[in-house]
This record gives C-alpha cells, structure tokens and sequence, in this order.
C-alpha cells in the first residue's frame, strides 16, 4: 500500500531551503519534508530506533554473560 500524499503550500523561502537541502545531499523533497516533519513532531528517527534497541540488545547479553559467569 502506498503512503499518504500530502498537499500543502508553502512560502518560497521554505521551497528554496528544500530546494539548497536536495542540492546538498542528493535527498529527494519527500526525504528533506519526511525528516522535517519527524523532528517536529519529535518522532524517532530509524536510526534512535536501531540504536535503542542496540543498547537494549547490549544489556541482555551483559545480563546472560553474567548469568553464565554464575553458574
């Protein structure tokens, strides 16, 4: 299922922004407006997520390893 569309107007100060962004790292609009909008609304990036679940990871192995060392 595709996602969303999403229509809106915006000032040309901001379409300029979007527009110096994609020149700068190759990002398509959609990518430059989808991570504005995360930050925004303080949503998790996929790298917060990976690198929660890294930590989390992390400290169930320090766990087992301990457990191990225990018996």
């Amino acid at each position: 299922m595709p996602n969303p569309f999403l229509g809106v107007r915006i000032p040309p100060e901001i379409e300029q922004a979007i527009i110096d962004r994609m020149h700068q790292t190759g990002q398509s609009k959609s990518d430059i407006v989808i991570a504005a909008l995360k930050l925004y609304l303080e949503l998790p990036s996929c790298h917060q997520r990976l690198t929660e679940v890294e930590e989390r990871l992390a400290e169930v192995e320090s766990a087992l390893n301990q457990e191990h060392r225990d018996h």
